[in-house]
């Protein structure tokens, strides 16, 4: 399984008055990937302007927290290509190993009025880089 790797220091504000990671923040760990990783493929850029991803599912295990300054590494990966929906994992790892995995299905919705907006061949195709 190919994924697309993401890596990043936690910002002091994504921690709470412990210094740990705010359970929401991975929420947001999964997104910048998501982004970062549309954005690698070809004409991403011009897609990502073209069309919105509203989550109709997400979800989350947790293993072990991050802190403040902890480099993370965020995996991640299309485990299903719908016709307009992109289903993710992201395997999201500290200093000490796997925190956690957040799993999320998007519905790709044309801007301009909200309705489904089905993934191409070639979109598929490109897709199926990050499976």
């Amino acid at each position: 399984m190919a994924a697309y790797t993401y890596k990043r220091r936690i910002a002091f504000h994504e921690t709470d008055a412990a210094g740990i990671v705010y359970y929401g923040n991975y929420f947001h760990l999964a997104e910048e990937a998501e982004t970062h990783a549309l954005a690698s493929l070809s004409d991403a850029a011009d897609t990502l302007r073209r069309y919105g991803y509203p989550r109709v599912h997400t979800e989350a295990d947790y293993f072990a927290p991050l802190h403040f300054f902890d480099e993370v590494t965020v995996q991640a990966t299309i485990t299903r290509i719908g016709e307009s929906s992109l289903h993710w994992e992201f395997a999201i790892s500290g200093p000490a190993g796997p925190c956690a995995v957040v799993r999320s299905i998007s519905a790709r919705r044309h801007l301009s009025d909200g309705s489904a907006a089905p993934y191409s061949e070639a979109e598929r195709r490109a897709l199926g880089a990050l499976r």
